[in-house]
Parts: C-alpha cells; structure tokens; sequence
C-alpha cells in the first residue's frame, strides 16, 4: 500500500507516526525521475523556478541547477534512461577492453572508452560511441594508495578520458611530497589546488534525520539481509558497529550491523520488524513519492540528484569514479565525485539517477550558496559485500 503523504516541512518524522508505516518512506530522498517513468516527470507547461526556490520535482531541480528549460530536463531524463540500457550492453560487447563510460548531458550521447581497437566495431553496433585510449591511471592510483598521505593533500581520482590521476591539494607542494613518496612520475598527474578541505557531513539536521550522540546525519535506501532483517544504508562516519542511532525524541531507530569509515564510508543499520520498508522516495516541496526501481551505476557525466530537507533536492554531474579523499579522521577510497551541492547535516542521503539508486553522500567541499564538490560512497559494492538487498519498486 502507498505510503500517506507527509508534510513538507523540514522536520523530524512525528514520533506517533514512525510505527505506523510511513517512517522508511522517507528512506529514499531524492530521484532524477518524476515517477517510475522519466516520461511521467514533468509536463513542458511547468514552469522554471527562481533560481533559490525549492523544486517540488526533479524536472525543477534539473532546469534550476543545470540550467535547462524543462522540455530540455525532460528530454535529458529519457535520453539518461536509453544511455543506461546501451551502456550495459556495450560493456558486454567491450568484454576486457571496456574502460569507463561518458555521457554528455549537451548532446545527450554516451561515450563508452576500451583499451584495444579491435572492440570497437562491437560497441558501436550497440548505439555507443567508442573512444580509444592508451593510458590507464590504475596504475598510477595504485601506487598513491600505497603510502600515506601528506598534509594538506585532499584527495585524488581517475580520469580515465585522459589517462591521468588528478591530485588535489591544498598547496602544490603537498601534492609534491605524495608524488615523490609514491615514487609516481609527474607526467601521469595533474595536481590541481583547492582552497577547501573535504569534510564529512555530519554535524547538521539533514532528512529524513537521525541521530547518533550529537551527531547528526540522513537515512539513505532501505534494504533486507539475506536473513531477512530490514534496515537502511547509510554514511559509515555517522556510527560505529554497534551504535544506536535515535530518533528525534531519543528513541532507539536501529542498531549500527555494519560500519566502515575509513577505506569505504558505508553503513547498514537494523531496525526492528515493526518498521514497514518502502521503495518510495519522497517529495519534501510538494509531498508525494516516486519509486527507486534499482541500483544500475549510471556513467561519468550523467546527471544525479540528491535531496534533504536543508536544501531541498540538488542536481549536478558525475565527474569521475575511484576518486580518494583524505579527511581529517582517515583516507576513504572508491568514492564517486559529483557537481553536487551538499551541506553538513547531509551525511548519508541518497544520490539517485532516474529511477537507479546511486550512493549515499559520504562529504565534500563547498556548500549550496557558492556551489562545491560532494562525494558519495557507492551502493552497489555494499549490498554485494554485505549480502543485502535494495527494496525496490
């Protein structure tokens, strides 16, 4: 049965209604698409939204923070949804060739890049453009994962279009110390200074929130044991194996089962039988739902979303995969970079493609005045090592 809608105030689920089957509603936060189908989103009357307004669907939030009309958000959602269909099938036919895959949100094409010429003719023969590159920076990341980190390097990731590994850095001659560390020759780096240092999110109210001591983070995607047990995915900075996590009245939500931060920045907390687990995600500007119909990882370039009620939902772009980032408290790898905007007190919200669950928000820099970078922790290597299942729609 469909959840009843809630109210769209950013606030605390209300304690009389948590066991009455609407509090893992708000499990799913955010979608790209306006419904099960990208069609369903938003007709090409509505209207675009001031620039700082909440958008009430992800057609709006698309329009306001990518700068698209919405029949262009619209026919960016459609052409999304094909990519992810094609991208499935042209690594297949790349077999061992296939190196990542681009999408380009402008002309609404996918890139799919392979090490050996000889695949390309069968990527192409699935609608995919192809790309050959000759140099791989697994390599090159590899050895930066080997040695510690210096202060004031901030973290690194593959670009794999140009066969090189970027390292931000604080000050360049951090990112100098890690290269002659690593032993890593200068000509497969690209060091790039930032002004700001990541930082997880976890300080502030997200939504739907909770609370681990005074630590405050979001409910990211619901999701079943192979023993049956519900619960929800999460940030791992958030709590340890074993913390409880608390509602807004200090009643226990659920226990911490797994936890990993740093290396990954996931959690899975357990919640008891009385919690009903839904598939919906929820609209905190207009109320309602839309459905996660799975988990298939959208390619580099694509639009993702990301939604709580301190900001309402915030659109951007993958910009890369395998990126590593160095906190304060530790080194987390295989983290996914985005344009996304994101704010303390966000720690754990989902990050969704269309319909396709993405990850959860693990940190980032920057904030939602003057834009900035977010990282999140992917979910698909989650449910594999931790034998868990996404609830779906």
């Amino acid at each position: 049965m469909r959840p009843s809608p809630v109210s769209p105030a950013p606030r605390f689920p209300e304690p009389s209604r948590i066991r009455h089957g609407r509090a893992l509603s708000v499990v799913l936060g955010l979608a790209l698409a306006g419904a099960t189908a990208p069609a369903q989103a938003a007709t090409t009357e509505t209207p675009e939204p001031a620039a700082d307004a909440p958008a009430a669907t992800a057609t709006e939030a698309l329009a306001r923070d990518l700068g698209l009309d919405p029949t262009t958000a619209e026919q960016l959602l459609e052409a999304q949804e094909e990519a992810l269909a094609v991208q499935e099938s042209a690594a297949s036919a790349a077999g061992q060739a296939y190196v990542d895959a681009l999408f380009d949100t402008e002309t609404l094409s996918l890139t799919v890049l392979v090490s050996d010429p000889a695949a390309v003719a069968a990527v192409e023969a699935t609608g995919a453009n192809t790309r050959v590159v000759d140099e791989d920076p697994a390599a090159t990341m590899a050895a930066l994962e080997k040695v510690p980190v210096p202060e004031g390097v901030t973290g690194w990731y593959p670009d794999t279009e140009r066969g090189l590994v970027v390292v931000e850095a604080l000050a360049p001659a951090a990112a100098d110390a890690l290269l002659e560390e690593a032993g890593t020759d200068s000509d497969a780096v690209r060091v790039v200074e930032v002004d700001h240092a990541p930082t997880p999110y976890s300080e502030l109210i997200g939504g739907h929130p909770f609370r681990v001591g005074s630590a405050q983070c979001v409910i990211g995607f619901s999701a079943v044991t192979s023993g049956g047990q519900g619960g929800f995915i999460t940030a791992g900075h958030c709590g340890r194996v074993g913390a409880t996590a608390l509602d807004s009245e200090g009643a226990a939500l659920g226990v911490f089962q797994r936890s990993q931060f740093p290396g990954w920045d996931g959690a899975f907390v357990r919640v008891g039988p009385e919690w009903t687990l839904t598939p919906w995600i929820e609209l905190w500007s207009s109320g309602g739902y839309h459905s996660v119909t799975g988990s298939q990882e959208a390619p580099i370039g694509s639009a993702v979303c990301a939604s709580a009620p301190v900001n309402g939902w915030r659109c951007g772009t993958i910009e890369a995969r395998g990126q590593t980032v160095s906190y304060p408290a530790g080194t987390v790898t295989g983290l996914t970079r985005t344009t996304l905007c994101a704010e303390p007190g966000e720690s754990g919200a989902p990050v969704v493609a269309g319909s396709q669950a993405q990850g959860v928000i693990s940190g980032g820099s920057g904030n939602c005045a003057t834009g900035g970078t977010t990282f999140f922790q992917r979910l698909n290597p989650m449910l594999t090592s931790w034998g868990l299942t996404l609830v779906t729609g």
